[in-house]
């Protein structure tokens, strides 16, 4: 999490008014800055250190409005919130419905007292079931806060008063009775359905968190085994996990081989052979198999865990182009109130017509939208990210979403993002007197007491050749030149030119070092041996990633810090559009930089030299498998080790760019058209067409669930 980042959870949000007047509440505390309310995700963040501003000032701020709050992960379950909120919506519609349809059922007899005394009791449980409409907006408007509930609330009561007062002067038609109990059962369907939309669109992080089980089986020291919660799992314990069982916590295999499928975190849709000495994730599931894993990592300090923290603070960030939308949203129903009394001035004096002025006013109020607004962009985010972290894609904040959407060029380290980052034996070439098996055998026999990768790749080389390697004594290393080693009787060097050459050894008869990549040179006594070359291999899936990028129109490059011939060789391999070598890290990140100015680029890299590169581009990409300060320098995380998750990040944002301009046209058009329907400014001249104000509660209820179920479109693959 960014620092000073702060989220808490908010319940008891009913619309995008109640978010700006969340924010604006909390915008107002000593030390709060950068304040946003996502009402889809139902998260509010901000910065500010706590010694300046604790929680308790900000839930306390929160509550004076009539909603809960709680730091995230002092929340209650959300999964347990969501059912008994469910219920409940459930409940208040099946009264609703009912209540609405007798009543209208009843307004159709003949105008009396009798029938006028049933319409009022038949409305008694549509209020009843609609009371937290009246409770929350009626105060909300003294508070000089209103929102959606306040709207809703003043129309319905307005109509419901003029009705009574028709019905004490003995006048017993038209009543508003039925106009209210359908208002407020259109209403409640549409905040149901709304809700349960939502529910689906936040989907991705309740899987995620699901992934995490309750218990582990830790196996005592005598070899038995206990559950325990896991919260009591701690760094060292030996865990075993069944074949078809949830890995705890993050660890290495000490025990066991088995499949284990980790689709749900980096979207590798196959099961991954781990045996003795592999690292596993938490949350991973093994598959056919038993398995016992140290722990590493628990807790907070887990991938899985990081990557719900990660996901949380992105779907409550704000994207530049939720701006408007938001300023709008905080302001609307206050224009919606003027509006509809400017409406009722207006029927009033040219119609004298106090019934009629009170139904388009009723209308305006009901059919005004903030929610459609403030919904869509953050319901669009909310899907987007989420579904993003299911396929191991993940985004730091919604304002990097939006501008990879906009990347025009994408620059590739080249050493552990394009190639594997291990180097493999290209090639051995033997001096005159000296054969290609003694110079590997030999090679190999030194090394193998070298950590470098290098020695790792000849010493893997002669073992897959079947080599015999002789027995090496006296071994040195001499860090960043080479090894010497007696092997056979004879002394051996290996190493650069360089190295050799500073021995009093003769190199002329080796082969130029710049046209073969990485060399490893050799020398016996002071003979030169001959070199061995290597490359770095291309990632599987590489070239086909560039190439998936090219089809977006991207234009793809690479900056690395190694010697032309090996970038040439990799640039060629991968058909990438250019590259530049032999970059130090500033220089890395001043050329990013110098891109940045001609038009949007991304950095995509993996190790602590591409920090300052991934730092410096409009949108920074670490692959997953690359070190915590490229990660944490980066604005996307691709969680597998496949640069092909980049073009697939590509076509999320701008699905969800997409999705998230037509959500905003639709929300601005449906008001611009909706208001002056109401308002009956069509009637006043063109002779119609006329909205019921039921109808206007109905338009209202089905252009925010619109704007929900266009944002769900975001579940489809990209």
């Amino acid at each position: 999490m960014s620092k000073g980042k702060r989220i808490f959870v908010v319940r008891g949000m009913r619309c995008a008014g109640c978010a700006a007047n969340v924010e604006k509440t909390v915008s107002r505390l000593p030390g709060a800055k950068e304040v946003y309310v996502n009402f889809a995700a139902g998260l509010l963040s901000l910065s500010a250190p706590a010694e300046a501003l604790p929680d308790r000032a900000v839930i306390a701020a929160v509550g004076s409005l009539g909603f809960e709050a709680a730091a995230q992960g002092n929340a209650p379950d959300a999964a347990e919130e969501d059912r008994r909120s469910a219920r409940a919506e459930r409940f208040r519609l099946v009264v609703s419905l009912l209540s609405a349809s007798l009543l209208a059922a009843t307004a159709a007899l003949p105008a009396a007292s009798g029938s006028a005394l049933l319409q009022i009791a038949l409305l008694l449980p549509a209020v009843a079931a609609g009371w937290r409409f009246y409770r929350n907006g009626i105060p909300a408007l003294f508070r000089g806060t209103p929102d959606m509930d306040t709207l809703i609330a003043v129309g319905t009561l307005a109509a419901v008063v003029c009705s009574l007062w028709r019905v004490s002067c003995g006048i017993f038609a038209p009543l508003y009775f039925d106009t209210a109990a359908m208002i407020l059962a259109f209403i409640t369907l549409g905040r149901f359905l709304e809700a349960k939309s939502r529910r689906r669109a936040g989907s991705a992080i309740r899987e995620l968190a699901a992934l995490r089980p309750e218990e582990a089986v830790r196996i005592r020291e005598d070899g038995s085994s206990e559950k325990i919660p896991l919260s009591e799992v701690r760094p060292g314990d030996r865990l075993a996990v069944a074949p078809g069982g949830r890995i705890p916590v993050d660890g290495v295999v000490v025990a066991g081989e088995s499949g284990v499928d980790e689709s749900m975190l980096t979207g590798e849709p196959l099961p991954l052979a781990r045996t003795s000495g592999d690292a596993v994730t938490g949350g991973s599931l093994v598959v056919d198999g038993r398995l016992e894993i140290r722990a590493e990592a628990v807790g907070a300090d887990t991938v899985l865990a990081r990557i719900l923290a990660l996901v949380e603070e992105a779907q409550g960030s704000r994207p530049p182009i939720a701006r408007l939308a938001d300023r709008v949203a905080g302001v609307f129903v206050w224009g919606v109130l003027a509006a509809a009394a400017a409406t009722a001035a207006a029927w009033s004096l040219a119609r004298g017509s106090g019934s009629e002025a009170l139904e388009y006013s009723l209308s305006v109020l009901v059919i005004a939208c903030p929610c459609a607004l403030g919904l869509a962009t953050p319901i669009a985010l909310v899907v987007g990210i989420g579904n993003g972290a299911k396929r191991g894609i993940l985004f730091r904040n919604g304002a990097a979403l939006e501008r990879l959407a906009a990347v025009r060029l994408f620059l590739f380290d080249k050493t552990g993002t394009l190639t594997a980052g291990r180097p493999a034996l290209a090639g051995v070439v033997p001096a005159p007197g000296f054969s290609a098996e003694e110079l590997l055998a030999s090679a190999a026999a030194a090394e193998r007491f070298s950590e470098h990768p290098v020695a790792a790749a000849i010493v893997a080389a002669a073992e897959e050749k079947g080599l015999a390697l002789p027995e090496a004594s006296e071994f040195r290393a001499r860090p960043g030149f080479g090894v010497s080693a007696r092997i056979g009787g004879a002394s051996w060097r290996f190493g650069s030119f360089r190295f050799l050459r500073e021995s009093g050894i003769d190199t002329a008869g080796g082969a130029s070092p710049e046209n073969e990549g990485a060399v490893v040179a050799a020398a016996r006594e002071t003979a030169f041996a001959g070199f061995l070359s290597f490359a770095d291999e291309l990632r599987p899936g590489a070239a086909e990633a560039i190439g998936e990028l090219h089809r977006l129109g991207l234009r793809c490059e690479m900056l690395t810090g190694d010697r032309r011939s090996a970038a040439e060789a990799v640039a060629r391999a991968a058909n990438l559009d250019g590259f530049s070598a032999g970059l130090l890290p500033d220089e890395k990140a001043a050329a990013v930089a110098e891109h940045c100015r001609k038009q949007p680029t991304a950095m995509v890299g993996d190790g602590i030299n591409d920090a300052p590169a991934l730092a410096r581009a409009d949108v920074g990409i670490a692959i997953g498998a690359g070190t915590a300060a490229a990660m944490e320098a980066a604005d996307v995380v691709l969680v597998a080790d496949d640069p092909g998750a980049a073009a697939a990040a590509v076509r999320l944002s701008r699905r969800t760019m997409r999705i998230i301009r037509e959500n905003l046209f639709w929300a601005f058009f449906y008001n611009l058209l909706g208001i002056p329907l109401a308002a009956g400014v069509f009637v006043a001249l063109f002779g119609g067409p006329r909205l019921a104000p039921m109808w206007g509660a109905a338009a209202m209820a089905a252009s925010s669930l619109t704007v929900v179920l266009n944002a769900l479109r975001l579940k489809r693959p990209c």
